[in-house]
């Protein structure tokens, strides 16, 4: 069992990592006390080399994420999201060859998501038993033999299960797809980064323009405060309670201690900064302030539309062996109605009228938007049970 803990050992294993040109990923870190994941553990499968390296040991991992977000070296990850995150944050980049071996099985079956254990067993027939280390506090030292091996099974396989995942796809004429649904992944992760987090407050979209100012000017400030005392917003202020002194407008510290739960010590420290920034929100004009969205509404029978198509997109899929949750969602449906039906086909094109979903699935869907295709039960005993018939 290989734990690597000096820089000169982890600049020689980069070195072979690039030789190689594919190499397997995977991290393990803490999330629960910091701003962001601190990364305690990175694990490595390359060439007849399976590692890992301790990043509270090694300073500098400049060589590996350079490698990373290269066009030479294909990394293979499962359910990579905070491996993708990590890159950004270290780079202020994005990986060029990641191979995602979760999204993979999703366009090869049925299982998607599946865990690193059933997807070994699903594509290798091999049982993994995974052990208790779920619950590990990866950030204490020293690591016990059982942890890194724990760490070091979640990269055991990937190199293996991707060749065998590659090559179903290019037979199945699927390979293209999958490519595309990686980068796809990857953009995604890096954009949410960029996103207005305050839209995602409970209750923001019924407050009012002037609430949602306030709301959003303490977001921000919650986040900034997060990010240098390195602790996880909630732990600033909780999102109920951001809400609440956002519709209260509090003007003074007494007023924002009838807020229930703001007396507490924690919250005590900022008690001033909060009152402030609520008064100078109050001061912003109105032109400054976030757009209601409360009026954009669409009619009602979007919601029965999506439905209907959520079978047509189930019988599809079910056809086609692929995975319905990896294609579209109950929310990617409804924007291909609003698109399609009440919008007119102005603006982006939805998701599933996009790439290989709309060479695949496109087509029924909208056929049965525009009155095309008759629903009816060709054989209830079958694993098709169902038969849409374009009527033309």
């Amino acid at each position: 069992m290989s734990l690597l803990t000096s820089q000169p050992e982890f600049e020689r294993l980069c070195e072979r990592i690039r030789k190689a040109g594919l190499v397997a990923f995977d991290t393990e870190f803490v999330s629960e006390s910091y701003y962001r994941p601190k990364l305690c553990l990175l694990q490595f499968a390359v060439d007849d080399v399976i590692c890992a390296v301790d990043p509270l040991r090694v300073d500098n991992l400049t060589s590996w994420w350079d490698i990373m977000i290269d066009d030479e070296t294909t990394v293979v990850v499962h359910g990579g999201r905070e491996e993708i995150r990590f890159c950004q944050f270290a780079t202020n980049d994005r990986p060029r060859k990641l191979v995602d071996t979760q999204i993979a099985e999703g366009l090869r079956s049925r299982g998607y998501p599946l865990s690193h254990t059933n997807l070994v067993s699903r594509v290798l027939g091999k049982n993994v038993k995974h052990g208790k280390e779920t619950r590990t506090d990866w950030e204490r030292r020293p690591l016990l033999d059982r942890q890194l091996s724990y760490a070091l099974d979640d990269v055991r396989y990937l190199r293996e299960i991707w060749q065998t995942q590659a090559e179903s796809l290019e037979a199945a004429g699927r390979l293209n797809w999958a490519l595309s649904e990686f980068e796809r992944f990857v953009q995604t992760i890096i954009g949410e980064e960029d996103r207005d987090g305050w839209l995602k407050l409970p209750g923001y979209s019924r407050l009012s323009r002037r609430d949602m100012g306030t709301a959003r000017d303490l977001f921000l400030w919650r986040d900034r405060l997060a990010e240098i005392e390195n602790k996880p917003a909630r732990r600033v202020l909780r999102d109920d309670l951001l809400v609440d002194v956002a519709k209260r407008h509090p003007k003074t510290v007494k007023e924002l201690n009838m807020v229930r739960d703001m007396n507490r010590r924690d919250y005590q420290r900022h008690a001033k900064d909060i009152v402030d920034v609520v008064k100078e929100s109050l001061e912003s004009p109105d032109e400054d302030l976030p757009v209601s969205t409360r009026n954009t509404s669409y009619p009602s029978q979007d919601e029965v539309l999506a439905r209907i198509l959520g079978l047509a997109l189930a019988n599809r899929c079910q056809e086609l062996g692929f995975s319905m949750p990896l294609v579209g969602t109950s929310a990617d449906l409804k924007e291909l109605v609003r698109w399609h039906v009440f919008d007119k086909r102005q603006g982006p094109t939805p998701k599933l009228f996009d790439g290989w979903r709309g060479e695949v699935c496109g087509s029924i869907l909208i056929d049965v938007l525009d009155g095309n295709v008759t629903l009816r039960v060709a054989d209830p005993t079958s694993e098709n049970p169902l038969s849409f018939d374009v009527d033309r």
